[in-house]
């Protein structure tokens, strides 16, 4: 036998429908666990070559314990179907969607010019990176108005993501009246628009925009920014509602006035939209990506003009991981695809989404941990029983998972069935801070509502918390959401829930929502549809708010277009715990309705009931329930209320009260151990009473709201 056909066999793979890669690979080899490939796309070209000659067997490829870094997304296509990608066990294999950056690669700030932006005290930390020489793509300016990334590149330092510098370092500065509003309705009263005269208000936005008066805290840091404005200056901010957050970019500075005049309309013009045309004097905003303000170690900032990077690192440089991630496809992509499995994978930094499920059947993603990418740590879009399953995801720019699929016009309707069950979804809308959800299942848009098919989904199980605006958002038809917990969302932004929608009936209903527990948000709602509910099936649900805001509704149905198309409400076993109001009932059929044996404790407003009549006006009335309805001004039998077992005692008064209630099985609320998820989150680390965040919420009197 010749030395080289020996060989040959050596190399071979142990087994045919095994491979391995390892970071200490070479793709010179064959995948076999002795000669591991170095990249995922030599064990992936090898997986398919052997899916050729025998297309029922499946394959798994082995990654070895280490760090992965990408310099584009991994793709996989149809004909990837039916191979498993994981880890080898007990080790874990990191892709990471960014480069590694030399420290040496930073150098100290020389030019004078430069160093003239730079506080004195500074000019020895901070360091600066060029980006031209590196061939770093994502280094165009800012648009002059956006609400995401803006299109720059995001910098890690070990395992962080580090923050843009910004004016205040935490929280916002206030305007203190808005001179002009570039656009929008002028009246003051929105909670009556049939009052707004046609002479008050104005055309669509313009190309110009508002101008406003700013606040003495901000004197000298305008004066450095009217320095700078030939380079762009951006501020970000809730100009007119908490449920919008733009930056746009500042055209000029009146340090005499103390005036700022902004380059672009920002929809519906600048000022609290319920104290036109001069704002109320609190609408929050800050700056973000100059030089001139970085002054807190980890802040850094981009300057267009000479394309370099400004970083203020918050140790030795040497001493940690840089990463700066430039590419914003997926770091996994699999489209067409089915029965692919991704399991025991860290998915690390990237611009774009995590993982993407596009089309397909039956992909898997589980027992993974998605963080530090700058949108959705997974998306399934389209296909069918795709699922996110016994998952970590946080750190995210906006949300955690994206649903979408199914044909809502087929009648029967078609399902997707997709499933996001067991996973630990939290800090997220990082970048992107409204309407970024833990869980999207069919809402489509921003304020005012929005929709895209998502049919059939199953939501489950999963623990999702910190996040300034909504836990879930929801929409189209036939999705079942169980024992999740949710908490501590709306921590900025109100008007929001745990759980909520915005949409019309003729294209959403026949959800299911039981056995949720919501809790802790001063400012948030429970479950909360802010237009149409039709053939909602609500019960076993938990309201906990502790609500010390203006918010705090448990449960709360609006009228939407029931005047046009009425329908009735199912909602019984449920409890609202120290809301502002339990329960607002607003139905256009109260007498086919199914409302009983619900409990409000220590509410505020126990519940109120509206009847929709002719034209769309509102009936108030005494109680519509069709039975036991009761308020509680003490606990009325909890095992332990302050700590969420919401177990009842045998001789609790609740059970007296309504014998017809059934304990909610508050024990399988939230995640459990598994083939995937092997333990617990520690209750350090969830930190479930930790109410720190109540400060940071804007408080926005909501005012339009019917």
């Amino acid at each position: 036998m010749s030395r080289t056909l020996l060989l040959f066999i050596v190399l071979l793979p142990a087994c045919a429908a095994d491979f391995y890669v390892s970071p200490k690979g070479s793709d010179a080899g064959a995948g076999a666990k002795s000669h591991p490939f170095a990249t995922l796309e030599s064990a992936r070209d090898a997986a398919r070559q052997t899916r050729q000659r025998n297309a029922s067997e499946p394959v798994t490829v082995w990654l070895a314990g280490g760090d992965y870094y990408l310099t584009h997304g991994f793709e996989l296509t149809a004909a990837d179907s039916a191979t498993i990608y994981r880890s080898v066990p007990g080790q874990t294999a990191r892709l990471v969607g960014a480069r590694r950056i030399r420290a040496s690669a930073f150098h100290p700030v020389t030019n004078p010019e430069t160093l003239a932006r730079i506080p004195k005290q500074l000019r020895k930390k901070i360091v600066q990176l060029d980006l031209a020489a590196l061939g770093v793509r994502h280094i165009q300016r800012y648009p002059d108005l956006f609400n995401d990334a803006g299109g720059l590149p995001s910098i890690y330092f070990d395992g962080r993501r580090m923050p843009l510098s910004r004016y205040p370092n935490e929280g916002y500065t206030m305007i203190r009246r808005v001179l002009d509003t570039g656009g929008g309705l002028q009246d003051r009263n929105w909670s009556k628009p049939a009052n707004v005269k046609p002479a008050n208000v104005k055309p669509a936005p313009r190309d110009s925009g508002g101008v406003f008066e700013y606040r003495e805290d901000a004197y000298p840091h305008f004066e450095r920014w009217q320095q700078a404005l030939d380079r762009g200056v951006w501020l970000k901010g809730y100009w007119r509602i908490p449920w919008e957050n733009e930056a746009v970019r500042l055209k000029s500075i009146d340090t005499a006035n103390h005036t700022a005049t902004l380059a672009k309309a920002v929809p519906g013009g600048i000022g609290n939209k319920y104290t036109r045309p001069e704002g109320n004097g609190a609408e929050q905003y800050w700056l973000l990506n100059l030089l001139e303000e970085i002054d807190v170690p980890g802040e850094w900032a981009i300057d267009f003009r000479d394309k370099q990077l400004y970083f203020y690192p918050p140790s030795p440089l040497a001493r940690g991981e840089i990463l700066l991630a430039d590419f914003d496809e997926p770091v996994i992509s699999v489209k067409g695809a089915s029965g692919v499995v991704l399991r025991d994978l860290t998915i690390d930094a990237g611009l774009g989404h995590g993982v993407v499920f596009e089309g397909g059947a039956e992909n898997l993603l589980a027992g993974s941990t998605v963080r530090n990418v700058s949108r959705y740590g997974a998306v399934l879009e389209g296909g069918a029983k795709n699922q996110v399953l016994s998952c970590d995801l946080y750190h995210l720019g906006a949300g955690g998972v994206w649903l979408s699929g199914g044909d809502e016009q087929a009648a029967p309707r078609v399902p997707a069935g997709h499933r996001v069950v067991n996973n630990h979804i939290h800090d997220f809308a990082e970048i992107e801070r409204v309407y970024a959800p833990g869980v999207n299942a069919g809402f489509t848009g921003g304020g005012g509502g929005g929709h895209h098919p998502a049919v059939g989904m199953y939501v489950a199980y999963n623990l999702i918390h910190d996040t300034p605006h909504a836990g879930v958002l929801f929409g189209s038809w036939d999705s079942l959401f169980e024992y999740n917990e949710v908490f501590r969302f709306c921590t900025v932004s109100n008007d929001m829930g745990a759980f909520y929608s915005y949409d019309i009936s003729s294209r959403m209903g026949n959800h299911t929502f039981r056995y949720n527990l919501m809790h802790d948000s001063d400012e948030g709602d429970g479950l909360y549809w802010d237009h149409d509910h039709p053939d909602m099936h609500v019960y076993g649900n938990i309201a906990y708010l502790k609500s010390a805001g203006k918010r705090g509704y448990g449960f709360l149905y609006k009228i939407g277009s029931q005047a046009q198309k009425p329908y009735a409400i199912e909602c019984y076993n449920n409890l609202a715990i120290d809301c502002n109001r339990g329960f607002e009932f607003v139905d256009g059929l109260p007498a086919e309705s199914t409302i009983h044996d619900n409990a409000a404790i220590r509410c505020k407003t126990p519940w109120t009931f509206s009847e929709v009549k002719g034209g769309g006006a509102l009936r108030m009335l005494e109680s519509f329930a069709t039975g036991k309805m009761l308020s509680y001004d003490s606990d009325p039998g909890f095992v332990d209320i302050a700590h969420l077992d919401f177990r009842l005692k045998p001789d609790a008064r609740l059970l007296h009260d309504m014998p017809r209630f059934q304990p909610i099985p508050v024990e399988k609320i939230g995640l459990y151990i598994d083939e995937y998820r092997k333990k617990l989150p520690a209750a350090a680390e969830i930190d479930r009473f930790n109410l720190h965040t109540r400060r940071a919420n804007l408080g926005y009197e909501i005012l339009d709201r019917k």
